[in-house]
Protein backbone atom coordinates (compact mmCIF):
# COMPACT_ATOMS: atom_id res chain seq x y z
CA UNK A 1 0.00 0.00 0.00
CA UNK A 2 2.51 2.54 1.23
CA UNK A 3 4.57 1.51 -2.25
CA UNK A 4 1.70 2.34 -4.16
CA UNK A 5 1.54 5.77 -2.51
CA UNK A 6 4.77 6.32 -3.12
CA UNK A 7 4.44 5.81 -7.01
CA UNK A 8 0.67 8.02 -6.21
CA UNK A 9 2.50 10.83 -5.11
CA UNK A 10 5.63 10.88 -7.45
CA UNK A 11 3.16 10.42 -10.33
CA UNK A 12 1.61 13.61 -9.03
CA UNK A 13 5.05 15.74 -8.77
CA UNK A 14 5.59 14.18 -12.45
CA UNK A 15 2.63 15.93 -13.50
CA UNK A 16 2.93 18.99 -11.16
CA UNK A 17 6.33 19.64 -13.16
CA UNK A 18 5.04 19.37 -16.41
CA UNK A 19 2.34 21.61 -15.85
CA UNK A 20 4.65 23.85 -14.36
CA UNK A 21 7.28 23.75 -17.57
CA UNK A 22 4.33 23.82 -19.70
CA UNK A 23 3.04 26.69 -18.43
CA UNK A 24 6.40 28.62 -18.08
CA UNK A 25 7.14 28.07 -21.50
CA UNK A 26 3.72 29.01 -23.20
CA UNK A 27 4.51 30.96 -26.16
CA UNK A 28 3.77 34.56 -25.71
CA UNK A 29 1.00 35.59 -28.16
CA UNK A 30 2.20 37.65 -31.91
CA UNK A 31 -0.10 40.39 -30.08
CA UNK A 32 1.94 40.30 -26.72
CA UNK A 33 5.32 40.59 -28.57
CA UNK A 34 4.28 43.17 -30.62
CA UNK A 35 2.93 45.57 -27.70
CA UNK A 36 6.37 44.88 -25.95
CA UNK A 37 8.36 46.18 -28.88
CA UNK A 38 6.30 49.21 -29.29
CA UNK A 39 6.50 49.82 -25.71
CA UNK A 40 10.51 49.24 -25.82
CA UNK A 41 11.11 51.52 -28.95
CA UNK A 42 10.93 55.19 -26.69
CA UNK A 43 12.31 57.46 -28.60
CA UNK A 44 13.30 61.22 -26.99
CA UNK A 45 12.02 64.32 -29.32
CA UNK A 46 14.15 67.06 -30.87
CA UNK A 47 15.50 70.30 -29.40
CA UNK A 48 15.93 71.82 -26.27
CA UNK A 49 14.86 70.33 -22.81
CA UNK A 50 13.07 72.30 -20.95
CA UNK A 51 13.08 69.74 -17.71
CA UNK A 52 15.47 71.55 -15.77
CA UNK A 53 13.70 75.01 -15.64
CA UNK A 54 10.67 72.56 -14.99
CA UNK A 55 12.17 70.60 -12.53
CA UNK A 56 13.51 73.60 -10.68
CA UNK A 57 10.44 75.87 -11.17
CA UNK A 58 9.32 76.81 -7.49
CA UNK A 59 12.86 78.18 -6.72
CA UNK A 60 13.02 82.31 -6.77
CA UNK A 61 16.90 83.27 -8.24
CA UNK A 62 18.62 81.01 -10.13
CA UNK A 63 19.52 81.61 -13.70
CA UNK A 64 19.51 78.92 -16.27
CA UNK A 65 23.44 77.29 -15.63
CA UNK A 66 22.38 77.07 -11.57
CA UNK A 67 19.66 75.03 -12.04
CA UNK A 68 21.21 72.54 -14.97
CA UNK A 69 23.83 71.93 -12.12
CA UNK A 70 21.17 71.47 -9.40
CA UNK A 71 19.10 69.08 -11.86
CA UNK A 72 22.95 67.35 -12.24
CA UNK A 73 23.47 66.99 -8.45
CA UNK A 74 19.99 65.66 -7.94
CA UNK A 75 20.55 62.82 -11.05
CA UNK A 76 23.78 62.10 -9.50
CA UNK A 77 21.89 61.05 -6.17
CA UNK A 78 19.30 59.35 -7.83
CA UNK A 79 21.78 57.47 -10.05
CA UNK A 80 24.18 56.55 -6.75
CA UNK A 81 21.83 55.71 -4.00
CA UNK A 82 17.97 55.77 -5.64
CA UNK A 83 16.79 54.40 -2.33
CA UNK A 84 18.37 57.23 -0.32
CA UNK A 85 17.78 60.22 -2.83
CA UNK A 86 14.87 62.52 -1.92
CA UNK A 87 12.04 63.47 -4.25
CA UNK A 88 13.05 67.19 -4.07
CA UNK A 89 15.86 68.79 -5.26
CA UNK A 90 19.19 69.32 -3.40
CA UNK A 91 17.78 73.12 -3.82
CA UNK A 92 15.43 72.70 -1.12
CA UNK A 93 17.84 72.65 2.03
CA UNK A 94 19.46 75.90 0.35
CA UNK A 95 16.10 77.87 -0.98
CA UNK A 96 12.64 78.29 0.20
CA UNK A 97 10.40 76.81 -2.54
CA UNK A 98 7.90 79.02 -4.12
CA UNK A 99 4.62 76.89 -2.98
CA UNK A 100 1.39 78.97 -4.73
CA UNK A 101 -1.38 78.33 -2.32
CA UNK A 102 -5.13 77.14 -3.99
CA UNK A 103 -6.52 81.01 -2.90
CA UNK A 104 -4.65 81.53 -5.55
CA UNK A 105 -5.66 79.38 -8.60
CA UNK A 106 -9.48 79.64 -10.21
CA UNK A 107 -12.24 76.83 -8.83
CA UNK A 108 -14.01 74.14 -10.93
CA UNK A 109 -17.11 74.96 -12.28
CA UNK A 110 -19.66 76.48 -14.44
CA UNK A 111 -18.34 79.99 -13.61
CA UNK A 112 -15.09 80.87 -15.37
CA UNK A 113 -11.58 82.22 -14.69
CA UNK A 114 -12.14 85.59 -15.51
CA UNK A 115 -15.54 85.97 -14.09
CA UNK A 116 -14.15 84.65 -10.43
CA UNK A 117 -11.07 86.84 -10.88
CA UNK A 118 -13.19 89.93 -11.78
CA UNK A 119 -15.85 88.74 -8.71
CA UNK A 120 -12.91 89.15 -6.50
CA UNK A 121 -9.92 90.93 -7.86
CA UNK A 122 -8.29 91.76 -4.55
CA UNK A 123 -8.01 88.13 -3.22
CA UNK A 124 -6.18 86.86 -6.37
CA UNK A 125 -3.82 90.20 -6.19
CA UNK A 126 -3.15 89.15 -2.76
CA UNK A 127 -2.55 85.51 -3.87
CA UNK A 128 -0.25 86.18 -6.49
CA UNK A 129 1.94 88.93 -4.63
CA UNK A 130 5.31 88.34 -4.63
CA UNK A 131 5.01 85.46 -7.88
CA UNK A 132 6.10 87.81 -10.57
CA UNK A 133 9.33 85.51 -11.01
CA UNK A 134 7.35 82.11 -11.24
CA UNK A 135 5.54 83.88 -13.85
CA UNK A 136 8.40 84.86 -15.75
CA UNK A 137 9.66 80.90 -15.68
CA UNK A 138 6.36 80.17 -16.64
CA UNK A 139 6.56 82.32 -19.89
CA UNK A 140 9.69 80.77 -20.71
CA UNK A 141 8.54 77.52 -20.49
CA UNK A 142 7.02 78.09 -23.99
CA UNK A 143 10.56 78.54 -25.44
CA UNK A 144 11.29 74.77 -24.87
CA UNK A 145 11.10 72.16 -27.36
CA UNK A 146 10.60 69.18 -24.83
CA UNK A 147 10.54 68.31 -21.80
CA UNK A 148 12.30 64.66 -21.23
CA UNK A 149 13.52 63.60 -17.60
CA UNK A 150 16.69 61.96 -17.62
CA UNK A 151 15.61 60.59 -14.51
CA UNK A 152 15.52 56.82 -15.28
CA UNK A 153 13.67 53.75 -13.02
CA UNK A 154 15.63 52.08 -10.82
CA UNK A 155 14.00 49.21 -9.20
CA UNK A 156 10.68 49.53 -7.04
CA UNK A 157 11.74 53.43 -6.10
CA UNK A 158 9.67 56.01 -7.07
CA UNK A 159 10.71 57.90 -9.79
CA UNK A 160 11.13 61.34 -9.05
CA UNK A 161 8.59 64.00 -10.54
CA UNK A 162 8.20 67.57 -10.52
CA UNK A 163 6.58 69.73 -8.05
CA UNK A 164 3.64 70.11 -10.94
CA UNK A 165 1.66 73.16 -8.59
CA UNK A 166 3.39 76.05 -9.82
CA UNK A 167 2.07 75.32 -12.96
CA UNK A 168 -1.07 76.14 -11.89
CA UNK A 169 -0.50 79.56 -10.72
CA UNK A 170 -0.73 80.80 -14.27
CA UNK A 171 -4.12 80.93 -15.69
CA UNK A 172 -5.72 83.33 -12.69
CA UNK A 173 -2.51 85.78 -12.95
CA UNK A 174 -3.01 86.11 -16.99
CA UNK A 175 -7.23 86.75 -15.42
CA UNK A 176 -5.73 89.38 -13.62
CA UNK A 177 -3.25 90.93 -15.70
CA UNK A 178 -6.11 91.17 -18.06
CA UNK A 179 -8.77 92.88 -15.86
CA UNK A 180 -5.69 95.10 -15.22
CA UNK A 181 -6.00 96.33 -18.79
CA UNK A 182 -2.92 94.35 -19.95
CA UNK A 183 -5.16 92.76 -22.61
CA UNK A 184 -2.76 91.94 -25.25
CA UNK A 185 -0.40 90.61 -22.78
CA UNK A 186 -3.11 88.40 -21.16
CA UNK A 187 -3.64 86.68 -24.23
CA UNK A 188 -0.10 86.24 -25.46
CA UNK A 189 0.54 84.95 -22.08
CA UNK A 190 -2.17 82.51 -22.20
CA UNK A 191 -1.03 81.34 -25.66
CA UNK A 192 1.79 80.99 -24.50
CA UNK A 193 0.99 78.67 -21.60
CA UNK A 194 -0.77 76.51 -24.35
CA UNK A 195 1.99 76.10 -26.26
CA UNK A 196 4.12 75.27 -23.46
CA UNK A 197 1.06 72.57 -22.52
CA UNK A 198 0.75 71.11 -25.85
CA UNK A 199 4.71 70.20 -25.50
CA UNK A 200 4.69 68.70 -22.38
CA UNK A 201 1.81 66.69 -23.44
CA UNK A 202 3.30 64.97 -26.10
CA UNK A 203 6.92 64.99 -24.71
CA UNK A 204 6.36 63.94 -21.06
CA UNK A 205 7.87 61.31 -19.50
CA UNK A 206 5.18 59.89 -17.71
CA UNK A 207 1.37 59.97 -17.56
CA UNK A 208 1.63 62.34 -15.18
CA UNK A 209 3.86 64.54 -17.50
CA UNK A 210 1.13 64.14 -20.27
CA UNK A 211 -2.12 65.25 -17.56
CA UNK A 212 -0.73 68.10 -16.19
CA UNK A 213 -0.03 69.67 -19.94
CA UNK A 214 -3.44 68.78 -21.33
CA UNK A 215 -5.09 70.83 -18.33
CA UNK A 216 -2.64 73.68 -18.83
CA UNK A 217 -3.95 73.54 -22.19
CA UNK A 218 -7.97 72.94 -21.28
CA UNK A 219 -7.95 75.56 -18.75
CA UNK A 220 -5.84 77.82 -20.69
CA UNK A 221 -7.73 77.35 -23.73
CA UNK A 222 -11.02 78.31 -21.45
CA UNK A 223 -9.47 81.51 -20.12
CA UNK A 224 -8.76 82.45 -24.05
CA UNK A 225 -12.60 81.80 -24.98
CA UNK A 226 -13.56 84.02 -21.92
CA UNK A 227 -10.92 86.84 -22.64
CA UNK A 228 -11.50 86.83 -26.62
CA UNK A 229 -15.25 87.20 -26.80
CA UNK A 230 -15.01 90.17 -24.57
CA UNK A 231 -13.16 91.74 -28.02
CA UNK A 232 -14.36 92.76 -31.33
CA UNK A 233 -14.77 89.41 -33.33
CA UNK A 234 -12.09 90.67 -35.88
CA UNK A 235 -9.41 91.06 -33.04
CA UNK A 236 -5.99 90.65 -34.40
CA UNK A 237 -4.26 87.89 -31.87
CA UNK A 238 -0.68 87.90 -30.83
CA UNK A 239 1.60 86.33 -33.53
CA UNK A 240 2.82 83.56 -31.16
CA UNK A 241 -1.03 82.46 -30.67
CA UNK A 242 -1.30 81.53 -34.19
CA UNK A 243 0.33 78.28 -34.10
CA UNK A 244 -0.58 77.66 -30.40
CA UNK A 245 -4.24 77.62 -31.60
CA UNK A 246 -3.76 75.81 -34.23
CA UNK A 247 -5.78 72.01 -33.86
CA UNK A 248 -3.82 69.13 -32.47
CA UNK A 249 -2.85 66.26 -34.55
CA UNK A 250 -2.88 62.73 -33.53
CA UNK A 251 -0.17 62.99 -32.53
CA UNK A 252 0.04 65.24 -30.23
CA UNK A 253 -2.81 63.93 -28.70
CA UNK A 254 -1.06 60.45 -28.55
CA UNK A 255 -0.52 58.83 -24.78
CA UNK A 256 2.37 56.48 -26.59
CA UNK A 257 5.62 58.29 -24.63
CA UNK A 258 3.68 58.49 -21.46
CA UNK A 259 3.19 54.99 -21.44
CA UNK A 260 6.32 54.29 -22.63
CA UNK A 261 7.49 55.58 -19.59
CA UNK A 262 5.10 54.04 -17.50
CA UNK A 263 5.78 50.50 -19.04
CA UNK A 264 9.91 51.35 -17.98
CA UNK A 265 8.85 51.89 -14.54
CA UNK A 266 7.19 48.57 -14.17
CA UNK A 267 9.76 46.96 -16.04
CA UNK A 268 12.33 47.89 -13.61
CA UNK A 269 10.18 47.28 -10.77
CA UNK A 270 9.55 43.17 -12.43
CA UNK A 271 13.44 43.00 -13.06
CA UNK A 272 14.31 44.12 -9.39
CA UNK A 273 11.72 41.20 -8.06
CA UNK A 274 13.80 38.62 -9.98
CA UNK A 275 16.98 39.30 -8.09
CA UNK A 276 16.45 35.48 -6.59
CA UNK A 277 16.00 32.15 -7.87
CA UNK A 278 13.01 31.30 -5.28
CA UNK A 279 11.12 35.00 -6.33
CA UNK A 280 12.08 33.45 -10.38
CA UNK A 281 9.74 30.11 -9.47
CA UNK A 282 6.99 32.72 -9.21
CA UNK A 283 7.35 35.30 -11.08
CA UNK A 284 8.29 34.91 -14.98
CA UNK A 285 10.01 38.12 -16.40
CA UNK A 286 9.02 38.16 -19.77
CA UNK A 287 5.19 36.60 -19.30
CA UNK A 288 4.66 39.66 -16.74
CA UNK A 289 6.16 42.09 -18.53
CA UNK A 290 4.05 40.88 -21.90
CA UNK A 291 0.74 41.04 -19.30
CA UNK A 292 1.80 44.85 -18.36
CA UNK A 293 2.79 45.80 -22.03
CA UNK A 294 -1.04 44.74 -22.66
CA UNK A 295 -2.13 47.28 -20.01
CA UNK A 296 -0.50 49.95 -21.89
CA UNK A 297 0.92 49.08 -25.68
CA UNK A 298 -2.84 50.35 -26.81
CA UNK A 299 -1.79 53.87 -26.51
CA UNK A 300 1.22 53.01 -29.10
CA UNK A 301 -0.89 51.09 -32.03
CA UNK A 302 -2.08 51.98 -35.07
CA UNK A 303 -5.41 52.05 -33.77
CA UNK A 304 -4.73 54.86 -31.43
CA UNK A 305 -3.64 57.00 -34.04
CA UNK A 306 -6.49 56.47 -36.37
CA UNK A 307 -8.69 56.71 -33.51
CA UNK A 308 -7.45 60.13 -32.24
CA UNK A 309 -7.17 61.52 -35.73
CA UNK A 310 -11.27 60.40 -36.16
CA UNK A 311 -12.25 61.79 -32.20
CA UNK A 312 -13.24 58.22 -31.44
CA UNK A 313 -13.12 56.23 -28.29
CA UNK A 314 -9.90 54.27 -28.21
CA UNK A 315 -9.66 50.63 -28.54
CA UNK A 316 -8.55 50.34 -25.07
CA UNK A 317 -7.49 46.76 -24.01
CA UNK A 318 -9.84 45.01 -21.37
CA UNK A 319 -8.00 43.75 -18.00
CA UNK A 320 -6.50 40.46 -18.89
CA UNK A 321 -7.61 37.43 -17.11
CA UNK A 322 -5.66 34.30 -15.42
CA UNK A 323 -4.22 32.10 -18.61
CA UNK A 324 -2.83 28.88 -18.69
CA UNK A 325 0.92 30.46 -18.03
CA UNK A 326 -0.38 31.99 -14.71
CA UNK A 327 0.56 28.85 -13.36
CA UNK A 328 3.71 28.99 -13.22
CA UNK A 329 3.47 32.46 -12.89
CA UNK A 330 0.86 33.39 -10.00
CA UNK A 331 2.96 36.66 -8.68
CA UNK A 332 3.44 37.87 -12.55
CA UNK A 333 0.08 37.58 -12.90
CA UNK A 334 -1.41 39.22 -10.02
CA UNK A 335 1.19 42.55 -10.20
CA UNK A 336 0.26 42.40 -13.64
CA UNK A 337 -3.27 42.99 -12.88
CA UNK A 338 -2.61 45.72 -9.89
CA UNK A 339 -0.27 47.91 -13.19
CA UNK A 340 -3.33 47.19 -15.25
CA UNK A 341 -6.49 50.12 -14.14
CA UNK A 342 -8.79 51.45 -16.55
CA UNK A 343 -6.59 54.06 -18.68
CA UNK A 344 -9.84 54.92 -21.07
CA UNK A 345 -10.29 58.01 -18.67
CA UNK A 346 -6.77 59.63 -19.58
CA UNK A 347 -6.95 58.85 -23.37
CA UNK A 348 -10.75 60.68 -23.28
CA UNK A 349 -9.01 63.84 -21.15
CA UNK A 350 -6.34 64.16 -24.01
CA UNK A 351 -9.50 64.10 -26.54
CA UNK A 352 -11.44 66.79 -24.58
CA UNK A 353 -8.05 68.83 -24.54
CA UNK A 354 -7.70 68.88 -28.38
CA UNK A 355 -11.72 69.29 -28.61
CA UNK A 356 -11.40 72.38 -26.25
CA UNK A 357 -8.85 74.06 -29.32
CA UNK A 358 -11.24 73.17 -32.03
CA UNK A 359 -14.19 74.83 -29.77
CA UNK A 360 -12.28 78.31 -29.36
CA UNK A 361 -11.16 77.98 -33.17
CA UNK A 362 -14.71 77.66 -33.74
CA UNK A 363 -16.17 80.49 -31.68
CA UNK A 364 -13.49 82.71 -32.87
CA UNK A 365 -15.38 81.51 -36.41
CA UNK A 366 -18.33 81.95 -35.61
CA UNK A 367 -17.84 85.63 -34.40
CA UNK A 368 -17.19 85.94 -37.82
CA UNK A 369 -20.53 85.04 -39.93
CA UNK A 370 -23.63 87.16 -39.90
CA UNK A 371 -26.63 85.49 -39.03
CA UNK A 372 -27.33 83.55 -36.48
CA UNK A 373 -24.70 81.28 -34.51
CA UNK A 374 -26.65 77.76 -35.44
CA UNK A 375 -27.32 78.33 -38.86
CA UNK A 376 -23.94 79.27 -39.52
CA UNK A 377 -22.54 75.99 -38.07
CA UNK A 378 -23.41 73.83 -40.80
CA UNK A 379 -20.74 76.28 -42.90
CA UNK A 380 -17.80 75.54 -39.79
CA UNK A 381 -14.98 74.55 -41.00
CA UNK A 382 -13.54 70.95 -40.71
CA UNK A 383 -10.44 71.66 -38.86
CA UNK A 384 -12.88 73.30 -36.31
CA UNK A 385 -15.34 70.09 -36.30
CA UNK A 386 -14.65 66.32 -35.80
CA UNK A 387 -17.67 64.12 -36.87
CA UNK A 388 -17.83 62.25 -33.94
CA UNK A 389 -18.93 65.11 -31.98
CA UNK A 390 -19.98 67.81 -33.67
CA UNK A 391 -20.70 71.50 -31.59
CA UNK A 392 -23.72 72.63 -31.13
CA UNK A 393 -25.31 76.08 -29.27
CA UNK A 394 -27.07 76.03 -26.49
CA UNK A 395 -30.17 76.02 -25.77
CA UNK A 396 -29.75 79.84 -24.80
CA UNK A 397 -27.64 80.92 -27.15
CA UNK A 398 -24.71 81.48 -25.11
CA UNK A 399 -22.71 79.27 -25.79
CA UNK A 400 -20.84 76.49 -28.27
CA UNK A 401 -20.59 72.92 -26.63
CA UNK A 402 -20.10 69.36 -27.13
CA UNK A 403 -20.09 66.42 -25.09
CA UNK A 404 -17.40 65.79 -22.77
CA UNK A 405 -15.57 62.25 -23.89
CA UNK A 406 -13.51 62.22 -19.91
CA UNK A 407 -14.27 62.24 -16.72
CA UNK A 408 -15.90 65.29 -15.27
CA UNK A 409 -14.85 66.65 -12.27
CA UNK A 410 -16.92 67.91 -9.23
CA UNK A 411 -18.46 71.06 -9.88
CA UNK A 412 -17.99 70.51 -14.11
CA UNK A 413 -20.98 69.34 -16.20
CA UNK A 414 -21.71 67.52 -19.12
CA UNK A 415 -20.09 69.63 -22.10
CA UNK A 416 -17.00 71.02 -22.85
CA UNK A 417 -18.68 74.77 -23.88
CA UNK A 418 -16.82 78.33 -25.41
CA UNK A 419 -19.00 81.94 -24.72
CA UNK A 420 -20.80 82.97 -27.98
CA UNK A 421 -21.33 86.39 -26.02
CA UNK A 422 -19.95 88.32 -23.12
CA UNK A 423 -22.43 88.34 -20.14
Amino acid sequence: MLRWLGWAMLGLLVIAIAAWLLSRFWPLSAAQRQDVRLLEAAHRSEGRNGFALLWTLPFDGLDLAQREAALAEDLQRWQTAPAQASQASVLAARHAPLNPGRSGRCAVGPVGCLAQVRADPQRFADAHAGHADLHERLARMADYDRFDSPFRPSGSELLPLPAYAPLLDGASAQALAYLQGDVAGAIEGSCSAVRFGRRLMRTGSTLVDSMMGAAVVRTHAALLGEMLVEQSPDYALPVPCEAALQPLDANEQSLCQAMQGEFAMNKAAVEASTQTAGSRLLLDRDHTLARIAGNFGWACRPAAATALAADVPLPVSPPLGWDVRCMANPLGCTLSDIAGPHYAPYAARSQDTAAMIRLLGAQRWLRLQPGPAGEALARLPAQWRSHARTPEVSADGRYLQLLRRGPAREGEGPHLSMPLRAD
